[in-house]
């Protein structure tokens, strides 16, 4: 059996690969912001809504956009979330005001979550039982892969074809993306009961699940309040142009790939989930000291930020090969899924705030953030010590 499933990896790829597709979205704004500003005539709230929309949609929705495609079936679920992007982001390339493109932006979430709540129930159905985990810590990198290979190559391609173009070429490739998936995909189970409130309350009511959510909610807190801000501290307190600083901030995104993909290898070879929980949140405490203490040089801060990304991908890794473990029925997968990207979504938007306030009344000092930064670092510790536990406990 496991050599037969061994030979799903290319399948697995595809699926994979049509999730980093996924998150070209997220990385596309941020990437195209000083343009969209200048010709669309953004205002400071309209720029922080094209880039956050994705979070509010997932804050408000992502439970439901999970057992809506436990119920749904997940292959169908995800085709449709391509299309449904694809044809927003075709729509968004012609808008001439915030407003529309903004209106573009909901849309574009509502397929970007429907695709990442749906795929990895997909990478559980390919995988075997020896490599999983390992599959599933693979999983956990689509995010930071997609959207910092965009913000790498975004400014390059946006000088050649504009942002427009840039929108239609993401939306054109989900053609090829579509008939990836289509073949790589397994057939739907036929033994999948239950209503999509059903599965909400199931999820709700399972220990395991829930600390899930809390775990990574408290760690998307910590990620993206150091590393939305490292750019701009580059740029402010050490004096760098804006695309080095850019690149950096991508770089940084993209090393976070190999934290996820080494959580699942230690995992599928008998390393526990809290072990790599307790580690990561040491590593993110640390490395956001140095990120965020202006006494120490700009080499430093840079080293702690790869450290605290790195390092900091063991958890989404770690979470996500959780999944199959902590989900009441094979039926309540992609919930699951969306309960964690809900936390998750909930933390992007309550850290950077948090973070900006603490600054702000610190006079601009970034040592600040750490008032907030290192209790968080100890309650995703204390969570995941709280999910060891549950997972120790007898059957």
């Amino acid at each position: 059996m496991a050599s037969e499933n061994g030979g799903q990896w290319p399948r697995i790829w595809a699926v994979f690969l049509t999730g980093v597709a996924a998150a070209f979205l997220v990385g596309k704004a941020p990437a195209a912001l000083p343009v969209l500003r200048t010709e669309l005539n953004l205002s400071l709230f309209q720029t922080g809504l094209v880039v956050s929309m994705f979070s509010l949609v997932a804050a408000v929705a992502g439970l439901f956009f999970g057992a809506l495609s436990d119920k749904w079936g997940q292959l169908r679920l995800a085709l449709v979330g391509l299309v449904l992007a694809a044809a927003a982001g075709a729509a968004g390339a012609a808008v001439d005001t915030g407003v529309t493109l903004i209106a573009s932006r909901v849309v574009e979430g509502v397929g970007f979550f429907m695709i990442s709540v749906s795929l990895p129930g997909l990478v559980l159905r390919l995988a075997d039982d020896r490599t999983r985990q390992t599959a599933m810590g693979l999983w956990g990198a689509y995010l930071p892969l997609g959207a910092g290979m965009i913000l790498l190559a975004g400014g390059v391609v946006i000088e050649s074809v504009g942002w427009r173009g840039l929108w239609l070429l993401i939306s054109a490739s989900y053609v090829v993306f579509f008939a990836a998936l289509v073949w790589a995909a397994p057939r739907e189970p036929n033994d999948a009961p239950g209503v999509g409130e059903g599965r909400v309350k199931a999820v709700l009511k399972t220990p395991g699940a829930v600390m899930l959510g809390a775990v990574f909610g408290c760690y998307s807190g910590q990620y993206m309040a150091v590393t939305s801000f490292v750019p701009l501290i580059l740029v402010e307190r050490a004096g760098w142009d804006l695309a080095p600083a850019a690149a950096v901030g991508a770089m940084i995104m993209v090393v976070n790939t190999t934290g996820n993909i080494a959580a699942g290898f230690l995992l599928d070879r008998g390393v526990r989930r809290q072990a790599l929980i307790l580690l990561a949140s040491a590593a993110m405490a640390l490395g956001a000291v140095m990120v965020m203490s202006a006494a120490l040089p700009v080499p430093v801060r840079i080293a702690g930020a790869v450290l605290f990304s790195s390092f900091g991908g063991m958890i989404p890794g770690s979470l996500f090969a959780g999944v199959a473990r902590h989900a009441p029925s094979r039926a309540h997968v992609s919930s699951v899924n969306g309960l964690m990207l809900q936390c998750v979504a909930i933390g992007q938007l309550i850290g950077p705030a948090v973070t900006t306030w603490l600054v702000a009344t610190g006079n601009g000092s970034w040592t600040m953030s750490l008032v907030y930064l290192l209790p968080m670092a100890a309650l995703t510790a204390i969570a995941g010590m709280v999910l060891g536990r549950i997972e120790r406990a007898p059957a």
